[in-house]
């Protein structure tokens, strides 16, 4: 499920948000920056922080190595027909929108740096997942060393332990195994990579005045851009790190902070002319996102405050953790309700304290303001998004709770803050043995429970099969579950017999979502698929009609219905259904190559021709459409053509060898 609905109001939001930062009047700032203490630290007892770093997250993630393609994985990668070409569509993927390879609706995303890598990693380890598992935890690993070294350049005041423990925490923290584990999220990890990277950019010039640092930072903070969107955000965390923990002059401040737009801007205008030929984006569904489901504003507004708390409560105690939290396993509330109430205070409270301690430069301060700008674009007050809640908005905003922990840590066992001399290991651990004590069991507790969530994102089976017991209202979530009954359970993939057991499952799975979301087009589709594979026909287009009730123009069941009329020889009902397949779906390279097999049987060559070609434009590795090419024209006595087509499906699979 993605973010959707964003526009360019948005941009501008918090191109906004990140001037008023940059507007702001610090007093009793000197003229000259007060340069960090210099105290010269051992690089051994650094390195083994380090070390530790990146060993723990190995440890922790190494299981996903043998994990498959999940969720959205299939979207983005096996079944995207751009990324599938390899390295020869990296032009296409910076041209169109995120989904392009996927299906021809409307898409307001645009991320092609990760794109680009999957395209690479199919061009060289081809329909192998294992790489992109690999490479997701090695660049999470870089993410958290670059995350160390920028608290350290943020912290530089405070006890070293105080950056080590927060990045060990974030590391750790079992909410990100979602942004980890699902190799589509390479989004989030490299923005967060770039982001960290040009705030480490922005401490460095604010200490320096050097423009080699505003040039890294511009061209960090344009990767961030092109990895995910939401790197908008920072226009404003920019200004208020440097204001938080540096002594840098107001002018130096406004000046990073203005440099930033540059790659904010030309990210925008690049990503408008991408989309602007884009259909009319559809309107968030209810069933995606529950608060557009909402009577009126204000209960809207009370239930995203009640999710916000439900945000800082999974921070706290990141368990059960699931996959999908749609309509309805979070219900919708007014401001009578109690943890409506509770969400609203504790968000209050935490925003006048947040206000009262800014100009002492409180640590939690930042860390609250922090929380609040990052968590914004997600939290359906300033905007309603493509879903209401989910564990992976929580990758960038956990860094807050991280120092926040971090620092109570620290205040409840009466450590002292400040900055002390890094001397040789031992002497250093022994020094902050109760800190170090202290943390390993938090860190064990993470670990145990990283491992164990990891197991459950092998496969789609696994993941539905674990997350329908912890989201059980959720129509999205039953309907998931549904449907990897119906292909990986009820069909035996060597004997391909059926298992009618499990498409009884599965028909009960669709039907408690409908009855979740009686307008639920897709469950009704798929109720329908169930019975067309238990031969029950008549009761298939029952199910498949209440689809097309619903929503007239989904392709799949006109696609669906032609298989049936296609079997039954109503051939011209079946080229009716097929063309509207392709109508409302011009992407769909299955709905042509059934078009195709239709034409073909009513002895309409040239038409059958087309439709082919058509399919094999969207999904250039299908070799049987490319072998019903060449079949047709040598049916019609073009046989430089049919040769060419024959061949060329002869060498994508060797079984049409013996066929041409």
């Amino acid at each position: 499920m993605e973010v959707g609905s964003w526009n360019l109001e948005v941009g501008i939001w918090y191109l906004e948000l990140g001037i008023c930062f940059m507007k702001s009047k610090i007093k009793n700032i000197p003229k000259n920056p007060v340069k960090n203490i210099v105290v010269k630290d051992n690089s051994k007892t650094l390195n083994i922080m380090y070390f530790a770093i990146i060993l723990l997250t190995f440890i922790s993630y190494f299981n996903t190595f043998k994990n498959g393609y999940v969720l959205d994985d299939f979207s983005v990668i096996k079944e995207n027909w751009v990324v599938k070409r390899g390295i020869e569509s990296i032009p296409t993927i910076f041209k169109t929108s995120y989904r392009y390879g996927y299906w021809s609706s409307a898409d307001d995303l645009y991320r092609p740096l990760s794109l680009t890598m999957f395209a690479a990693e199919w061009q060289l380890w081809p329909d192998n997942p294992k790489p992109g598992h690999v490479i997701n935890v090695l660049l999470y690993a870089i993410a958290c060393v670059v995350l160390f070294s920028t608290l350290r350049k943020l912290l530089y005041k405070y006890n070293v332990f105080l950056p080590f423990i927060a990045t060990l925490i974030f590391a750790l923290h079992p909410v990100h195994t979602e942004v980890v584990s699902n190799i589509k999220s390479r989004d989030e990890i490299l923005s967060f990579l770039f982001l960290i990277s040009t705030l480490y950019f922005a401490v460095c010039y604010a200490n320096s005045a050097k423009n080699k640092w505003l040039v890294s930072g511009a061209i960090s903070y344009f990767l961030a851009f092109l990895s995910k969107e939401s790197a908008i955000t920072f226009l404003a965390v920019f200004p208020l790190a440097i204001y938080f923990f540096t002594d840098a002059p107001n002018k130096r401040n406004i000046l990073f902070s203005g440099i930033m737009l540059i790659p904010a801007i030309i990210f925008l205008a690049i990503r408008a002319k991408v989309l602007a030929n884009q259909p009319e984006m559809a309107l968030v569904s209810y069933t995606d996102n529950l608060l557009v489901a909402a009577p009126d504003i204000l209960t809207r507004h009370a239930t995203a405050i009640k999710i916000m708390g439900k945000y800082i409560w999974k921070l706290i105690i990141p368990y059960p953790l699931a996959s999908d939290y749609s309509f309805n396993q979070i219900t919708i509330n007014g401001w009578g309700n109690l943890w409506v109430l509770i969400s609203f205070f504790s968000l209050l409270f935490m925003g006048i304290f947040a206000f009262i301690k800014f100009k002492i430069k409180h640590i939690l301060s930042f860390v609250i303001l922090f929380f609040f700008i990052t968590i914004s674009i997600y939290s359906n007050i300033v905007i309603i998004i493509g879903s209401s809640f989910g564990e992976r908005f929580l990758f960038i905003p956990s860094l807050a709770f991280s120092l926040a922990l971090s620092w109570i840590i620290f205040k409840l066992l009466k450590i002292n803050t400040e900055k002390t001399q890094i001397t040789e290991p031992k002497l250093f651990f022994n020094f902050n043995k109760l800190i170090v004590l202290t943390i390993i069991p938090i860190l064990l507790i993470y670990s145990v429970e990283v491992i164990s969530r990891n197991k459950d994102w092998n496969s789609n089976l696994s993941l539905y099969s674990a997350d329908v017991i912890k989201s059980p209202n959720s129509a999205h979530m039953r309907y998931y579950y549904g449907l990897v009954l119906m292909k990986d359970k009820a069909i035996n993939k060597n004997s391909q017999v059926e298992h009618p057991e499990y498409l009884d499952s599965a028909i009960v799975q669709f039907s408690i979502a409908a009855k979740i979301v009686p307008t639920f087009a897709d469950a009704y589709d798929q109720i329908g698929l169930a019975y067309y594979r238990k031969n029950m026909n008549d009761s298939a287009i029952k199910y498949y009609q209440i689809a097309l009730n619903y929503n007239p123009t989904k392709s799949i069941t006109y696609s669906n219905m032609g298989v049936i009329y296609f079997n039954n020889k109503q051939f011209d009902r079946a080229l009716e259904v097929y063309q509207k397949a392709v109508k409302y779906d011009p992407a769909f390279s299955d709905a042509w190559m059934n078009l195709g097999s239709t034409f073909g049987t009513l002895g309409k060559a040239n038409e059958a021709i087309e439709a082919f070609k058509k399919c094999v434009e969207f999904n250039p590795q299908n070799a049987t459409a490319t072998y019903y090419i060449g079949i047709t024209y040598k049916g019609i006595g073009d046989n430089i053509n049919a040769k060419y087509y024959l061949d060329k499906a002869a060498s994508m699979d060797s079984k049409f060898a013996q066929q041409k």
